[in-house]
């Protein structure tokens, strides 16, 4: 390794958390981690969530959140020569290095940018703090030049332009590439990029990724790469450390680790990353009336000559009991579809039917709700942050009147009843029953995506439209979460219009597959069809951005596609560790 730029040595962090009458604990999230980071390198961060990831991020930066603190150990960065153990700085000091020595990209663009500030004060931001410790950076005027030529180092067209708008007028990928701009401004030696792609479609993804890879070069600065996925890990990271439960399982060269893995838990981890899994698409069946028929379907925004058409003129069917599979770049017209399948607004032209029934025509009829459900991408946000899981369950039962199938006003025996009906819910969906009394914080990411399945089934529907139902999950909880789906659908006979970014997910769970770009769609056809031999460059083009390095490929055992289990055998996901996450502690 080349000399560290950053060492940790024997790090433990706990967050604060209440127990019973209002007392205050501590409970453990990193415990015992010793890391180097070597100047220009790339050091991978990889886990389940609840491993640390994050925690060790926010240390190195200082921005812990409320209630979390560093125990013991040492954050050393190597400044001027000479050792700096930024665990044991003053605050002050410590955003002193912040953006000007330490840079961070955080996941999510969208809410990491100030809704009501344009792009430029946001990228400026680090500029006008740090003005007066560097030369050459005051003023209004120079700040002003500095931000667009950012913009336009970062690849974003028209930068003046785009330091005029907002983030809202700005695509996911555009937005990332704002926060890379904010990051470098003043050219750090450390880049925290924590999840920077988990949230972006294949094609974009790489694009970011070989925009902090150039950066990297230009500057020489090192970056800390957070990730779940170990694919992107294994294609741009020079050494990785695999972290489970707040410790080291392994750390090395990532073609040492990754070939020759020596713990169980990183093989777990290759085993369950879907763009390593060689498995053949599902086979094409023989034809046969569609349950689910979208003809001609065409969304527009806005009005007249400002109307921006998002879908155009898209038809496919999906056959009772398979999955359908939307798949393209962000804006490419998916969630669009997916809510008007679910009757959550009407297109601006087409049809939709389900089961014969017009889905367009009947939007506004409650019955319609016993027909589709809707698994939205983010279960935290999705799920009333008050409500215990068992009320949230329970809810689409209590809307509906005993006459219409529900429970609504039906006394104790009806109570009973729901709680008996919400009991088979969260066995269906393989949690434990004492899940029902606690609230969403209280549970992990693949437990509250569960609970999300569980309200969706909990009225009995023909279909299930899936919007990026596994996209920000780690590839353990993700595999879970892909296995429940085909075992319900098993059993129950579910009907899925599943809409994703990731193709190696297509891969496992799709029957046909629609690939829309810029709302067209631009192929159609089986699953094996579409992955084995595509006809349209675009489809081609994300098949080759998929990140998966031959070299790890040819290093994992052959899997063959196999059913997986029932629903009733299904293993419950992994409890989370109790406090692991900002959202948990909080």
């Amino acid at each position: 390794m080349t000399e560290p730029l950053l060492r940790i040595d024997g790090l433990a962090v706990s967050y604060r958390t209440r127990h019973g009458r209002g007392l205050h604990g501590r409970r453990t999230a990193v415990e015992g981690v010793s890391l180097e980071l070597g100047r220009g390198e790339v050091l991978a961060l990889v886990g389940e969530s609840g491993s640390g990831k994050t925690t060790i991020g926010q240390s190195v930066i200082g921005l812990l959140p409320e209630g979390g603190r560093v125990d013991a150990g040492s954050i050393e960065l190597r400044l001027a020569g000479r050792p700096v153990d930024l665990a044991q700085l003053p605050p002050r000091a410590v955003r002193e290095l912040r953006g000007r020595r330490i840079a961070l990209v955080p996941q999510d663009p969208g809410t990491s940018l100030n809704p009501v500030q344009t792009i430029g004060a946001s990228v400026a931001a680090p500029l006008r703090i740090h003005a007066g410790a560097s030369a050459g950076l005051g003023g209004r005027d120079r700040i002003r030049r500095r931000v667009v030529e950012l913009l336009d180092r970062v690849g974003l067209d028209d930068p003046e332009r785009r330091a005029g708008q907002y983030p809202h007028e700005l695509s996911g990928g555009m937005r990332q590439r704002a926060l890379i701009a904010a990051a470098i401004a003043l050219e750090p030696e450390l880049i925290i990029a924590d999840e920077p792609t988990s949230a972006l479609d294949v094609t974009v993804q790489r694009r970011i990724l070989d925009l902090l890879d150039e950066l990297r070069a230009e500057l020489g600065s090192s970056v800390l790469l957070i990730t779940h996925d170990l694919a992107v890990a294994a294609e741009r990271a020079d050494r990785i450390a695999v972290l489970r439960g707040g410790a080291l399982e392994e750390a090395g060269a990532t073609r040492a680790v990754l070939q020759q893995p020596a713990s169980a838990y990183t093989r777990e981890l290759l085993a369950d990353a879907p763009a390593l899994a060689d498995l053949a698409p599902r086979a094409a069946r023989a034809p046969a009336a569609p349950l689910v028929e979208v003809a001609g379907l065409v969304h527009e925004y806005g009005r007249g000559a400002d109307a921006f058409r998002a879908v155009d003129a898209v038809t496919f069917g999906i056959e009772r009991g398979t999955t359908h599979a939307l798949v393209g770049e962000s804006g490419s017209g998916k969630t669009t579809i997916g809510r008007a399948v679910a009757a959550l607004h009407a297109p601006t032209a087409g049809a939709i039917r389900i089961g014969g029934r017009d889905v367009v025509a009947d939007r506004r009829d409650r019955g319609i709700r016993r027909l589709v459900q809707l698994v939205s991408q983010n279960p935290y946000a999705s799920l009333d942050p008050r409500r215990t899981i068992a009320q949230t369950i329970g809810e689409p039962l209590r809307n509906w009147r005993p006459e219409e199938g529900g429970l609504r006003g039906t006394g104790p025996g009806g109570r009973a009843e729901l709680a008996r009906r919400v009991a088979t819910a969260l066995d269906q969906v393989a949690l434990p029953a004492d899940v029902a009394g606690r609230l969403p914080r209280e549970l992990s990411g693949g437990q509250r995506q569960r609970v999300a399945i569980a309200r969706a089934l909990i009225i009995e529907p023909e279909v299930v439209v899936l919007d990026e139902a596994v996209s920000a999950l780690d590839v353990t909880v993700q595999s879970q979460i892909l296995d429940l789906l085909e075992a319900l659908q098993r059993d129950l006979g579910l009907t899925y219009l599943f809409i994703t970014h990731d193709l190696a997910v297509v891969r496992r769970i799709a029957d046909t597959t629609t690939v829309l770009r810029r709302g067209e769609a631009v192929e159609t056809g089986s699953a094996e069809q579409v992955l084995t031999a595509p006809q349209h460059d675009y489809t081609r083009a994300l098949l080759e951005a998929v990140p998966a390095p031959e070299w790890l490929r040819a290093a994992q055992p052959d899997r063959a596609a196999a059913p997986g289990p029932s629903v009733r055998t299904a293993q419950p996901v992994r409890t989370a560790q109790p406090v692991r996450t900002a959202q948990e502690v909080a």
